[in-house]
Formats: C-alpha cells, structure tokens, sequence
C-alpha cells in the first residue's frame, strides 16, 4: 500500500509540470501569420524548434492537412504528427499532440 502511495505521488509530481505549461495550439481557422507566431512562442518557452506546414486547406481557408515536426535543442528531429482530417494541434515541451475534425476534445 505504501509503495503504490509512493508510486502515485512521484507520477503526480512529475507530471504536474505538464500542468503549468503554456498551451501552444494551432486550429483548424489558424491563419499562416498566427502559425508562425506559435512556432516563435514554442522556441521562445521551450527552446525548441517547430515547424508547422499546412498541406491543405478548403475553400472556407479552414486547414484539412497538416504536418508539424519538433526539433530538439541542438536541431535533430525528434517528434512528428500529421492529419489528413485536422482538428487540432498542441505543441508541447516533450511533444505534439493532434486530432482530426471532430475529435478535439479527445487531446
């Protein structure tokens, strides 16, 4: 019993820094100028580099296809994700997280 209390609070802890991070997303109606301001503020609190590249987009100017490629601090690829049904993408300090239209309350 102890050691599943002493298991639970370590993940707790290590995980609560997660909590405070700064929500860096980019929506399906994000326009290139607001795509490139996320990519400044992921190098600006994070100290790495994001690239994020609209394959698509529909009549409406909404984004349908889209990549994002995380960088490490010394500028190796590290992390990936795609949509071909974009919803919405999170860009975090230890990876990205993305879901298709319909599916963004799931992230």
């Amino acid at each position: 019993m102890k050691l599943t209390i002493f298991f639970l609070l370590i993940w707790f802890t290590a995980n609560l820094n997660s909590l405070d991070e700064p929500l860096l997303k980019v929506v399906r109606t994000a326009s290139d100028d607001q795509i490139r301001e996320v990519e400044r503020q992921v190098l600006k609190q994070y100290g790495i580099k994001a690239e994020v590249k609209v394959i698509n987009r529909n009549d409406k100017g909404e984004i349908t296809n889209l990549n994002c490629i995380r960088y490490d601090k010394v500028g190796k690829r590290t992390d990936s994700c795609s949509s071909d049904n974009f919803g919405l993408l999170i860009i975090t300090q230890h990876g990205c997280k993305i879901s298709d239209l319909g599916y963004e309350d799931k992230i």
